[in-house]
């Protein structure tokens, strides 16, 4: 009976520690898997933007009037592994008129040649989603960021990078975990933009203070 007593004991223990440490432990891999299909997109973009600019010339000579022309021009012929594209994709409070491609391991962009009313860029902006849900900034019932949704632009370099690099991380890490709001309005499908921002300036690492 003791004996009994003392195995029933151990597995309670067992399933306690199991219920602290397995959610951490699967939040820590989630983090890992975000942020190497972060590394991966971010150095791919760029390799198809250098391409583009051996075939087309300096970056400041493209016509980036025409989301879909930017996309036929410069993006497609050097792109890879991407299985769908829509065109003329809206998204408000930032930008009308995109393109959205998939990729084949479930990931999808979006991308906007034209002015980006949300980071403030004057340059093509992307918006990178590491699932091929159709996500917003927030999910509507937890009310929590989706930590799928990443923001960045293409310089007047024509190099990938993350928005609002000048700023400080103080600053960064604000924007990362604020919803945009207008008025009195909160727009779900807004917000986050300097999260890959602070997740690059970290060492390519999702640190203790991010918001997930």
């Amino acid at each position: 009976m003791c004996i009994l007593a003392e195995v029933l004991i151990t597995l309670g223990i067992i399933g306690v520690v199991a219920a602290i440490t397995l959610p951490i432990l699967v939040q820590n891999y989630q983090k890992k898997v975000t942020v190497n299909k972060l590394k991966k997109f971010y150095t791919n973009m760029n390799q198809v933007l250098m391409q583009a600019k051996v075939n087309n010339g300096d970056f400041s000579t493209w016509d980036y009037e025409n989301s879909e022309e930017f996309y036929v021009n410069y993006i497609e012929p050097y792109i890879k592994n991407v299985d769908k594209v829509q065109t003329n994709v809206n998204i408000y409070g930032d930008f009308y008129g995109g393109i959205r491609f998939v990729f084949a391991d479930g990931t999808q962009a979006l991308l906007s040649a034209r002015y980006s009313n949300f980071t403030g860029s004057q340059e093509p902006t992307i918006i990178y989603y590491t699932s091929a849900r159709n996500l917003s900034a927030v999910d509507r019932n937890t009310k929590k960021p989706t930590h799928e949704r990443f923001y960045f632009k293409i310089n007047d370099k024509g190099m990938v990078i993350p928005p609002h690099m000048d700023l400080t991380r103080e600053q960064n890490l604000i924007n990362c975990g604020n919803v945009y709001t207008n008025g009195n309005h909160n727009y779900g499908t807004n917000g986050y933009t300097d999260c890959f921002t602070l997740i690059y300036k970290d060492g390519w690492k999702i640190s203790d203070d991010y918001p997930w």
